[in-house]
């Protein structure tokens, strides 16, 4: 058993060979990925696997989403971007307090390490939900 059918079953999800797959690939991605960015590369990895179609994406990107193990960012290109979670202490997936990068120029959106404090809400509020996006140009795209 693969370490990355290890953590999907600790989270009571079958681990199934696509969905250990997309959930590898966005382990590896630095910057979130749009579902049909997903799609064109397992098809092109896959020789157009049949499994791989836009239902079985959805699926698993929402199963991955209620379990708290990807986001979703809304990064104002109107098409929704996903990207991991981080992991806290406890091994659990939680709510992702942090901001992300739009570049307005490659158009890559990455999450930025530094985290949010819930402490700044008044008492008896909670956090369910962050979209917090700086927009501008990556250093990459400076250098060009």
């Amino acid at each position: 058993m693969t370490k990355i059918e290890k953590v999907l079953l600790t989270k009571g999800i079958r681990p199934t060979e696509m969905r250990s797959k997309i959930y590898k690939f966005l382990k590896r991605k630095q910057s979130a990925v749009t579902l049909r960015e997903m799609q064109k590369i397992f098809v092109i990895k896959s020789e157009v696997d049949k499994t791989a179609d836009k239902t079985t994406f959805y699926r698993a990107i929402k199963l991955f989403e209620e379990k708290r193990m990807v986001h979703q960012i809304d990064d104002g290109t109107a098409i929704a971007k996903y990207a991991v979670s981080d992991e806290n202490v406890a091994n659990t997936y939680g709510t992702d307090l942090h901001m992300h990068f739009h570049c307005t120029d490659c158009r890559k959106t990455i999450c930025l390490p530094n985290k949010i404090s819930e402490e700044s809400l008044p008492d008896s509020y909670k956090t369910t939900d962050v979209n917090l996006v700086l927009k501008g140009i990556c250093k990459k795209c400076i250098r060009k």
